[in-house]
Parts: C-alpha cells; structure tokens; sequence
C-alpha cells in the first residue's frame, strides 16, 4: 500500500536547491559582466579621405614629371599603407569622402602626410615601401 506524503515534514533537499539556483544564477550573472567588460571590442568609428582628389592631383603630378610604371607602382604600395596607418592610428574605417554624406572627418591631410613620409623614407633607402602592417 503506497505511503501518503507526510506534509507537516520538510524536505532536507529544498534549501540545497534553492543555494544552487542562487549560486548558478550569481555565476552566470558574473560571466555576462566580464564578456561585456572584456569580451567586446568597441565598433570602429568612420572617417574620409578625398582619394579621387589625391590620385588625380598625383595622375597630373606623375605626367607632368615623366613618372614610370615604377613610380605608380610605388605611389600605389605607399597610398595602401598610408591608409592602413591611418585607420589603425585612429580606430576607423576610411571610406571615399564621395561614398560618405556627412558628419565623419576628413583624415585626408593626415594620409597624404603620412604618405609622403612613407615615399621619403623608401627613396631615401632606395627600396619600395613598407608593407601596410608597418613591419
């Protein structure tokens, strides 16, 4: 004959679950904090460069001089780590100021600076430019 559940006595049981429930939830609650805190790097922010503006001032600039296919070559290899220094010195992705409406920088002088620094220092060397990384 099945034994009916005394009610008047309490189940040993419950106050362990309950701490478990607690300290499951705490935990939980510990691990999301430190992913939002640690785990989540910040989107990059926008900015522009007036490239159209600087290769054509360069296209005229090359013809005017005689420049060779070297020369381009070379302005090219120094525009794309120019720009991938850039982006990482301020956290950005650089975008055509034509592709941009409004309300982001304009890093346009900051490029052309450190592109004409990058192109000084490879004909100083007699080399072709630094990679984009900057090694």
């Amino acid at each position: 004959m099945p034994r009916k559940p005394d009610m008047t006595r309490s189940d040993p049981g419950w106050p362990v679950m309950v701490s478990a429930v607690l300290l499951s939830g705490a935990v939980a609650a510990a691990v999301a904090a430190a992913m939002l805190r640690y785990g989540v790097e910040p989107a990059p922010g926008i900015a522009s460069v007036r490239l159209g503006e600087m290769t054509a001032a360069y296209t005229t600039r090359a013809v005017a001089e005689g420049g060779t296919a070297e020369d381009v070559r070379a302005w090219g290899v120094a525009l794309e780590a120019a720009l991938g220094r850039v982006a990482r010195r301020h956290e950005v992705v650089l975008l055509p100021a034509r592709a941009v409406a409004a309300g982001a920088p304009d890093l346009t002088p900051e490029v052309e600076d450190t592109l004409a620094a990058i192109l000084a220092r490879g004909r100083a060397e007699g080399t072709a430019p630094p990679p984009e990384d900057g090694r």
